[in-house]
């Protein structure tokens, strides 16, 4: 849901008026403690409603405004977050304490009914492109006291406070009723977060002031605008203007240049996302897919020799290194090595053009056909170049290929919105998962969807292997981790091998940042001012 109005709230601070300044006429200083620190996503936040999405935008303005449970560190382990300590009961059931002298925005204090509140609100948001039962779904909440709550699972869960690192909580009071257009107007965006809201100006800014009262540490800046910025010379040109103080997803042809800028410090960090290709493999006719005469055709997807075609004829090596300029690793599966869950049985594969040509024309369709490739034009670095490259390598297999990329605002509305499935044929996208392993992505792309149970949320081909999912579904219940392992490791080699999808790389994130700004990044790529410091 996208961000209908200019939004003031009631009761904030006035602003400041380098606040105010029209955006490109620069700040004469670089971030104070205590001043204004000036932020630009390459990628404008979809909603101000926490449970909307859980793509890097959103989830990342969410953490400035919002707590959850358990707080996810830079390399993804859980640590306290509003939940003080955890622990197991026994296999079904676990026990969290939750942290005294919290208080919402609005003076609120913070109290088990509000966990109880979030964990079923999130599950059901009417309209959102992403539910929350893919984290929640197992998990029935009770309270034991204002300070307890008892958790109980259908089934064993060794990662329930990973998976609780990934819902913010909110208000109860202030939730009740609330509506995503709600939040997004201001009126529901209360969080216990570092930062309160101040105003959202959709395609401008979002402004936040510090939270006096935040039980954590102090950030250092005490007020934050974050500016949208989708193209990545203009994101480049407002660093180096003094416009903005930092900008993720750093284009890399520029970073040679800013490496040598006085003033300017990068930092890296390999992302535990994956960029991958989606193939339908459910309809007997695609949308988006036709003889080369225009005609009608039976969807080729479902057959395994043209999926293997297609990811013969991709050279992720090339990818990675001419169009990401050596910013992304080649993928093989959902998530990189060192990631509990990777499977060490898949290498690399060499593109191919002759042995694809051959799968194609062994599947009957020796002339290829026509295909639109969908994809955000505003999200991954360079994720236009990307699937331009991609087009280029399936025409030479006799694929006719067009592009069609667009903001992410519109394309997430769409590959969600294909009614059963995505109303794409074949499309870009991307999955990270919140929990610092696996199975949220196993459990969210490869399973077959299922919504009453939670499984396959984001599987919008609506790929189904019952041998998938049930080696899945025991690595999820399973306590033991070399047996999760492996058996996380099987369900990879089956899906990979039916070409579920085609993974195509893993992202290195890049952050540039004006000094004496520092970063370290994170592997979830969210660009965060609470983790900044001079």
């Amino acid at each position: 849901m996208s961000i209908k109005r200019r939004t003031f709230i009631r009761g904030a601070a006035v602003l400041t008026a380098a606040t105010l300044l029209p955006f490109g006429l620069g700040r004469a200083q670089a971030a104070q403690r205590d001043g204004t620190l000036t932020l630009a996503f390459s990628t404008e936040p979809s909603s101000l409603d926490p449970h909307w999405h859980t793509v890097s935008a959103n989830t990342a303005l969410a953490t400035h405004l919002f707590d959850r449970l358990v707080y996810s560190d830079a390399q993804q382990n859980p640590q306290p977050g509003l939940a003080t300590a955890w622990r197991a009961i026994d296999d079904l059931t676990w026990e969290f304490d939750l942290r005294p002298d919290v208080y919402f925005h609005n003076g609120d204090p913070f109290t088990a009914d509000d966990v109880i509140f979030t964990y079923q609100r999130a599950q059901n948001v009417a309209g959102a492109p992403f539910s929350m039962r893919a984290y929640l779904g197992d998990k029935t909440v009770e309270k034991i006291n204002e300070r307890q709550i008892r958790i109980r699972t259908k089934a064993p869960n060794p990662i329930v406070p990973n998976e609780l690192s990934t819902v913010s909580i909110i208000s109860h009071r202030v939730g009740n009723g609330a509506t995503s257009a709600d939040y997004n107007s201001g009126k529901a965006a209360i969080g216990t977060g570092a930062y309160r809201l101040i105003e959202s100006i959709p395609g401008n800014r979002i402004v936040l002031e510090r939270n006096e009262r935040y039980w954590g540490a102090k950030p250092a800046w005490k007020r934050v605008i974050i500016r949208p910025i989708p193209a990545p010379g203009a994101r480049v040109a407002a660093l180096l203007s003094g416009d903005v103080d930092v900008i993720d997803n750093v284009p890399p042809t520029d970073l040679a240049r800013l490496s040598k800028t006085a003033g300017i410090s990068l930092t890296r960090s390999v992302t535990n996302r994956a960029i991958f290709l989606s193939l339908d493999q459910s309809r007997a006719v695609s949308p988006f897919i036709r003889a080369k005469d225009d005609s009608e055709i039976p969807n080729p997807f479902l057959d395994l020799r043209v999926r293997q075609a297609f990811a013969l004829a991709i050279d992720k090596a090339a990818i990675a290194a001419r169009i990401l300029e050596n910013n992304g690793q080649p993928a093989t599966q959902l998530v990189p090595p060192g990631i509990f869950g990777h499977s060490p049985n898949l290498p690399l594969t060499p593109a191919d053009a002759v042995k694809a040509k051959q799968l194609l024309t062994d599947a009957g369709f020796p002339n290829g056909f026509k295909i639109t490739l969908h994809a955000p034009n505003d999200r991954f670095i360079r994720d236009t170049a990307v699937v331009q490259a991609v087009a280029q390598m399936l025409t030479r297999i006799g694929i006719e290929t067009q592009v069609d990329a667009m903001p992410s605002s519109i394309f997430y509305k769409r590959v969600s919105g294909g009614g059963e499935g995505s109303e794409f044929s074949f499309f870009l996208i991307g999955f990270g998962g919140g929990t610092g392993e696996a199975s949220p992505a196993l459990k969210s792309v490869l399973h077959s969807y299922d919504k009453a149970r939670g499984f396959g949320a984001t599987n919008r081909t609506r790929y189904s292997n019952p041998q998938v999912d049930s080696l899945l579904e025991q690595g999820l219940v399973t306590l033991d981790d070399e047996r999760r392992q492996a058996l996380f490791a099987q369900a990879t080699d089956l899906a990979i091998n039916d070409v579920a999808i085609i993974p195509l790389y893993y992202p290195i994130n890049v952050w540039a940042l004006r000094q004496p700004v520092n970063y370290p990044g994170r592997a979830d790529e969210r660009t965060l001012a609470t983790e900044m410091t001079l």
